[in-house]
């Protein structure tokens, strides 16, 4: 009966890692961009239907990228038609501007799966 209740245990707690993997973006990452997503949708959705539709948008967004990739992605998105030097940086480097085309593309599919008008 032992064995059998530590052998339990062992399997939970190796299968605890893989659940926080399963969405690794910060709480503070995913309410800046469900309020943002708000804020540009507003008018078009009451806020429960925007509420849930951006909520599911960014669960959608963080089955693909790292807090980090996000992070990254994110940035160099919004950062990138700055006029002159300052997005320059984000429209002439090809690290972010792969990092930017996923981005779009992950992006477009949340939006289409999660019904966004």
């Amino acid at each position: 009966m032992k064995k059998t209740s530590l052998s339990l245990i062992i399997a939970g707690i190796m299968v605890l890692p893989s659940m926080v993997s399963a969405n690794d973006l910060l709480t503070v990452t995913t309410v800046q961009y469900v309020q943002q997503c708000i804020e540009k949708n507003k008018g078009k959705m009451n806020i429960y239907e925007a509420t849930h539709k951006c909520s599911c948008v960014i669960d959608k967004l963080a089955e693909e990228f790292t807090q980090t990739e996000f992070e990254e992605a994110d940035t160099s998105f919004q950062l990138r038609n700055m006029p002159g030097d300052r997005g320059g940086e984000f429209r002439d480097d090809k690290k972010s501007n792969h990092g930017i085309g996923r981005f779009q593309k992950v992006h477009a599919e949340a939006y289409k799966s999660c019904r966004m008008r």
